[in-house]
C-alpha cells in the first residue's frame, strides 16, 4: 500500500514583476524588429525606473491591479514628458494617468502609418497599436483607430459608449478603444479608465440601464455584405457557435445601429485581408473597403466589442458586437462565447440580489429579473445558518429563514440597475422580504427571504430549490421534510 501523501497540485506560476515584464517587452522589441510601429519609444532606463516604482508600491501594500502590465499610447493621447506633436505635455491624459496609477507602465507611442500585420508581413495590419499587442510587445494599447486593426491582427478591441471615458488629454474627436490579447485584460483596463474626471464632458449610466439580455439574447446579424471566402467562413462559423450557445440569431439587412427588438447586432469586422502593397498604393480605397462593415460604429451612439475569429486557414479576422449606448455589458457577455473567457462585469451602477427559488434561471419567475435587464453574475452558497421552507404560494416557492443549526443553501446572484432594483422590490409580495444573507465567501448581499413569522414545511433534506424540484418531478408530490 502506498503510504506517501498524494502529490499536491502544481502551484500557479508567479506573475512577472513590473521590471521583468519591461525587460521582456524590450527583448520582444528586438526579436520582432518592427521599428515602424512606433513614433516614440522610451529609453529602457526610464521605463525600468517606472517599473521599480511600481514594485516599491506593491511592496508597501498597495493593491495595483495592473502591476506587471506594459502598454502603448497613440500620438494623439498625451503622456507626461513624451512629445505630442510640437509640444511636450507636463501631464498625462486622464485615461493614461488612471492606468499608470493602477500599476501599468508606458512603453512608448505608436504611429499612425499603415504597417504590416503581425501574422503576415505581406498583409496590411492597419495601425501599429494592434500589431504591438499581437506580437506580445505590450499587453494593452490605446487607440483611436477602431475595430479594423484588431481584426487584422487577431486581438480584442473594446470601444465603450461615448462619454464613459474622459477625453482630457485626448487630441482627437474619435472614440478611444482598448486593444488587448483577451477580453478579461481589456475589460479590466477599461473599467479602470471609466468615469468622469471633472474636466471633460462625461456621461453616466441611466438609472434603468439593462445589464443583461437573459439566457437567450436576440441578436441580428448582417447579411448581404460583400465578404471574401475566408471572412464569410469565419462569420458563418461564429453564427453557428452563438446559436449552439442558445443565442437567437436572425439575419437582417444592415442599415444602421441595433435593430428594434434585438439586443445586439453582429457584424464581420473586415471583409478580407488586403496585401500591404495595395494598402500603401491606394490607402483611401483600402481603408474605405475595410471599414465598410463597421464604419457607422464610430458615427452612432453605440458600444462595440471586437474579438478574433480564425477561419480554417488561420488568417486573422474578427467579428464585432454592437450594442446600444450604455449596454456595453451585453456586448461583452456575447463576445465571451467566441473567446471562451469568463464573463466579467463592467463597473456600471447597480445592486446585487441573491435568489433561492422561483427566480432562479429556468424557474417560473426568472422572467421578472430578465425583463428588467438583470444580469446573472454567479452561483452562490450561504454559510450553514439558514433553513428553507416550502410556502403555500403560486407558483410554489421556498422561504429562507435564519436557523442556528441550519445548513448551507445554494442560490444565484443577479445584478440590477438602480431603477430595475426598485421595480423588482415592488414585485415581492408577503411573506417575501429583502434581507441580508451571509455567503461562504464572507460577503453579506441582499437576498429574497421571507418574514420570520412565515410558516411552511421544512425542506431540510435539500440544499437547493432545484434539488427539491427534481425530487418532486421524479417522485411526485409528497411530504418533503
Amino acid at each position: 500500500m502506498n503510504t506517501l501523501p498524494p502529490d499536491s497540485d502544481p502551484a500557479p506560476p508567479t506573475p512577472p514583476t513590473a521590471s521583468q515584464r519591461v525587460i521582456a517587452a524590450f527583448e520582444r522589441l528586438t526579436e520582432a524588429n518592427r521599428p515602424e510601429l512606433w513614433s516614440t519609444l522610451r529609453a529602457v532606463e526610464d521605463v525600468l525606473v517606472d517599473a521599480k516604482a511600481v514594485e516599491e508600491r506593491v511592496q508597501a501594500g498597495e493593491d495595483l491591479p495592473l502591476a506587471g502590465t506594459v502598454f502603448a499610447v497613440p500620438e494623439l493621447i498625451d503622456v507626461a514628458g513624451q512629445p505630442s506633436g510640437r509640444s511636450v505635455p507636463e501631464t498625462s491624459a486622464t485615461i493614461v494617468a488612471r492606468l499608470t496609477a493602477a500599476g501599468a507602465v508606458v512603453l512608448g507611442k505608436t504611429g499612425a502609418a499603415t504597417v504590416a500585420s503581425a501574422w503576415d508581413r505581406t498583409k496590411t495590419g492597419g495601425r501599429g497599436a494592434a500589431v504591438a499587442v499581437a506580437l506580445g510587445i505590450v499587453d494593452l494599447a490605446l487607440s483611436t483607430a477602431g475595430p479594423v486593426p484588431a481584426a487584422l491582427n487577431a486581438v480584442v478591441a473594446l470601444k465603450p459608449t461615448r462619454g464613459l471615458l474622459p477625453m482630457t488629454g485626448v487630441r482627437s474627436s474619435e472614440a478611444v478603444s482598448v486593444y488587448a490579447t483577451g477580453l478579461v485584460a481589456g475589460r479590466r483596463a477599461l473599467a479602470l479608465m471609466t468615469g468622469p474626471d471633472g474636466i471633460s464632458a462625461a456621461r453616466t449610466w441611466p438609472a434603468d440601464v439593462r445589464l443583461g439580455a437573459g439566457e437567450h439574447p436576440r441578436v441580428a446579424y448582417a447579411r448581404g455584405l460583400p465578404l471574401g471566402p475566408a471572412a464569410a467562413l469565419a462569420f458563418e462559423n461564429t453564427v453557428k457557435l452563438l446559436t449552439a450557445a442558445g443565442v437567437v440569431l436572425e439575419p437582417v439587412t444592415v442599415s444602421g445601429g441595433v435593430p428594434d427588438g434585438f439586443d445586439a447586432l453582429l457584424l464581420p469586422t473586415v471583409p478580407d485581408h488586403p496585401e500591404l502593397a495595395e494598402a500603401l498604393a491606394d490607402p483611401a480605397a483600402v481603408h474605405h473597403r475595410l471599414a465598410g462593415c463597421t464604419a457607422f460604429a464610430n458615427l452612432l451612439d453605440v458600444a462595440a466589442v471586437t474579438v478574433p475569429v480564425l477561419p480554417g486557414d488561420k488568417r486573422p479576422f474578427g467579428v464585432t458586437f454592437l450594442t446600444r449606448a450604455f449596454e456595453d455589458q451585453i456586448g461583452l457577455d456575447l463576445a465571451t462565447v467566441c473567446t471562451d473567457e469568463p464573463m466579467t462585469p463592467y463597473p456600471e451602477p447597480g445592486e446585487d440580489v441573491v435568489v433561492f427559488g422561483a427566480h432562479l434561471r429556468g424557474q417560473p419567475l426568472n422572467a421578472r429579473l430578465t425583463e428588467l435587464g438583470a444580469r446573472f453574475t454567479r452561483p452562490v452558497r450561504t454559510t450553514e445558518s439558514y433553513r428553507m421552507v416550502l410556502l403555500d404560494t403560486e407558483p410554489p416557492q421556498p422561504g429562507v429563514l435564519d436557523h442556528a443549526e441550519g445548513s448551507s443553501l445554494d442560490g444565484e446572484s443577479w445584478r440590477l440597475s438602480p431603477a430595475a432594483f426598485e421595480r423588482f422590490v415592488t414585485t415581492l409580495k408577503e411573506p417575501f422580504v429583502l434581507g441580508r444573507v451571509e455567503l461562504d465567501d464572507g460577503s453579506r448581499p441582499l437576498a429574497v427571504r421571507c418574514a420570520e413569522t412565515a410558516d411552511g414545511t421544512g425542506l431540510d433534506r435539500y440544499e437547493s430549490w432545484r434539488g427539491y424540484v427534481r425530487f418532486t418531478s421524479t417522485a411526485g408530490l409528497r411530504a418533503p421534510g
